[in-house]
């Protein structure tokens, strides 16, 4: 049996873009960002499975690898030109060889991360067949992402802007996703088996054990991510909007850095916060909306 859909999903990856854009906006309770962009990373991973056991299985990474590349490689240049504009330091040649994991804005670390861990998703869909199998990837996850976490933990709370333990960007923020991506993955295979309890349980003993090192609101987000999935997936939306909605996040994701900036352009950087992340949010998607009607733009949303 394959990898079930809901609707409630995708309406769940539009309510992840808009709270990445409050975090980023660092509005009250901006720390709900963290939860966002782990949502964000779960159904992901989540909607990868689900895309590879509908398909052949063939050239599943690299059809998906380049859907990803380019857009990245449109957005680092767009994000390059915006930069050149408004800032006010000239245009300086590649020095550190990590920010080709990046580009020219940190939020685009999330696409070459992508791009190169959709490579575990035909590996995690066939490994976990039968639930011997399932408990072992739950052990693994465990495994796998108790030191990750805990490295994120010693960078924090600064690690997505100062890095000051010598891990060079975007180090700190892989350690974070890593673990809620593969996390993602093994839930898509517990929901095609019917068994979802061993990863569930791993999530928990996961953020049980990084709470206990590092009481930090960002250690407990496997576990919390997981409850609001399964949340999620019982709710029974009919009709297509959510899914209409989620056509967007994407490209309200890739764009509100630069509506952002607009917003502090237009009332200062003294602006409420909130209304400066409702404003970002509202025209990135307004952006992303007429973007998607322009001939080969459109692809790179």
């Amino acid at each position: 049996m394959k990898v079930g859909y809901r609707r409630s999903v995708d309406l769940a990856r539009f309510v992840a873009a808009f709270g990445i854009v409050w975090d980023h906006a660092r509005a009250p309770y901006a720390d709900i960002g963290y939860t966002a962009l782990a949502l964000f990373l779960v159904l992901t991973s989540f909607l990868a499975v689900g895309s590879f056991e509908r398909s052949d299985g063939e050239r599943f990474w690299l059809a998906r690898a380049q859907r990803i590349a380019l857009p990245w490689l449109f957005w680092c240049v767009f994000f390059r030109l915006v930069f050149e504009v408004v800032s006010d330091e000239p245009f300086h040649v590649l020095s550190d060889p990590w920010t080709l994991l990046i580009g020219p804005s940190i939020h685009l670390w999330f696409l070459p991360f992508v791009m190169i861990f959709l490579v575990t998703i035909p590996w995690v869909s066939r490994f976990i067949d039968r639930p011997a199998r399932m408990y072992l990837a739950a052990i693994l996850l465990v495994v796998v992402s108790i030191p990750l976490g805990l490295l994120h933990a010693k960078l924090a709370p600064q690690a997505w802007f100062i890095n000051p333990a010598g891990f060079p960007q975007p180090l700190p923020q892989w350690f974070f996703a890593l673990p809620l991506f593969w996390f993602g993955a093994i839930l898509a295979a517990g929901k095609r088996m019917g068994l979802v309890w061993p990863v569930i349980i791993a999530a928990a003993l996961i953020s049980g054990i990084l709470y206990n090192r590092s009481p930090e609101f960002a250690s407990v987000q496997m576990i919390l991510v997981a409850v609001i999935f399964e949340a999620v997936w019982r709710v029974n939306i009919k009709g297509t909007w959510p899914t209409w909605l989620a056509s967007f996040a994407f490209g309200i994701y890739l764009l509100h850095p630069a509506t952002m900036l607009v917003a502090f352009k237009l009332f200062s950087d003294t602006v409420d916060r909130s209304f400066a992340a409702v404003f970002a949010f509202a025209l990135a998607w307004a952006l992303t909306a007429a973007l998607q009607r322009v001939p080969w733009v459109n692809r790179f949303l």
